[in-house]
């Protein structure tokens, strides 16, 4: 039936012109064994199909056996990895782990996110994030991938922190238009907190992206110098303008503070990058009188939210804290500092802290000033 096969052959060739040369861009891009495995799992299986086609109606055999061989590969090495990578459960000791509202569970550990490792996923991302964002740079993405790596290979050197495995399936699972808010959030308890006296509280909205745990761990420091419970919930690509986003914000801190002993009087939210929509919303939210400051590190604000009756009747007289990169292109110190009038005008008394020669991504290139920041300034009002 030469139509179905040529339909076939234009099928395979589509193939392999989206998987082959991706693969081989992990390959050349990843850091981790697990890594360099999945882009050869993943190179098998885009080359597989197209052996086969060109094998249909020759004397060539061995093509077919090579498409054969492909596929088997792809399946030991696919087997391989989901031995490897982790199940998402820490140790029942760990201070961190990962949960879900309701007390469910839906860690996908099949899931290509999963079985892919979290940093090698980022070193993807920098290799082809300049071709499609105007405003990162080969360089930039250069100097990203540095700071990745190293932050990465402290935070995979903690057993716990990786045994956590990635949440990222829930970013993808947005990308493809499904449901990703399943009510994952990670939560912190510093070891040494004292569980029978009321515990401080941060909460912490992601950008966009997803829900990278590498925030979880630069925060980590914050909560051990504190004795502060940290929350991080997940809300897909990071769009906390989305229907449904303060339902995830309350409803994690909300089933934390049914097991953990939470001081109503501080308990504190942030928010990175786009994650600041999700702290405007709701500090002007009916639930904006929970919390005690806010943060907003390289935010992205929701001016009219800032702006309204509701937003100034909480806020006023309460304390905000907004941390820039003087060189940021991504959210420009002008729209910071229209941010930061703006909860002025409301009351909110503001600081704001410019960072020299640091651009959209401080948290990671200025990690420790940034953290050292944010720590003082919550000991402060604590």
């Amino acid at each position: 039936m030469p139509g179905s096969f040529s339909f076939a052959r234009v099928l395979g060739l589509l193939w392999a012109v989206l998987v082959v040369p991706l693969s081989a861009c992990l390959l050349w891009s990843c850091v981790t064994l697990d890594g360099a495995v999945f882009g050869m799992a993943a190179l098998a299986l885009g080359v597989a199909p197209v052996l086969w086609i060109r094998g249909q109606g020759r004397e060539t055999p061995w093509r077919r056996r090579g498409a054969l061989a492909c596929l088997l590969l792809w399946l030991v090495m696919t087997c391989w990895l989901a031995w490897r990578q982790p199940n998402g459960h820490p140790r029942s000791a760990s201070p961190v782990c990962n949960r879900y509202v309701g007390g469910g569970w839906h860690y996908d550990r099949m899931a290509l996110g999963a079985l892919l490792p979290e940093v090698d996923q980022f070193m993807l991302g920098f290799k082809l994030m300049p071709a499609l964002d105007e405003l990162l740079t080969t360089r930039q993405a250069g100097t990203l991938s540095a700071l990745t790596r190293t932050i990465y290979a402290e935070l995979e050197a903690d057993p716990d922190f990786h045994a956590l495995g990635s949440v990222m399936p829930n970013a993808y699972r947005e990308l493809r238009g499904q449901r990703f808010d399943d009510g994952h959030y990670f939560l912190y308890v510093p070891p040494k907190l004292d569980m029978a006296l009321p515990a401080p509280a941060l909460v912490f909205l992601h950008g966009s992206g997803g829900n990278f745990k590498a925030y979880t761990w630069l925060l980590s420091r914050i909560a051990d110098d504190l004795g502060m419970v940290l929350i991080a919930p997940s809300y897909g690509m990071g769009n906390w303008d989305a229907k449904g986003c303060l339902r995830a914000v309350t409803a994690a801190l909300d089933e934390v503070a049914e097991t953990i002993r939470l001081d109503s009087d501080h308990i504190h939210l942030m928010g990175l990058s786009n994650g600041g929509l999700g702290v405007s919303r709701t500090a002007a939210g009916i639930d904006g009188e929970r919390f005690s400051s806010l943060i907003f590190l390289s935010a992205v604000c929701d001016l009219p939210a800032l702006a309204s009756p509701a937003f100034a009747e909480t806020w006023n007289g309460k304390p905000v804290l907004v941390l820039t990169g003087r060189d940021d292109d991504r959210v420009p110190l002008a729209y910071e500092q229209d941010c930061a009038d703006t909860m002025r005008a409301a009351g909110a008394l503001v600081d704001m802290r410019i960072f020299d020669d640091a651009d959209h991504f401080l948290f990671f290139s200025q990690r420790k000033e940034v953290i050292t920041t944010i720590s003082a300034w919550l000991a402060a009002r604590d």
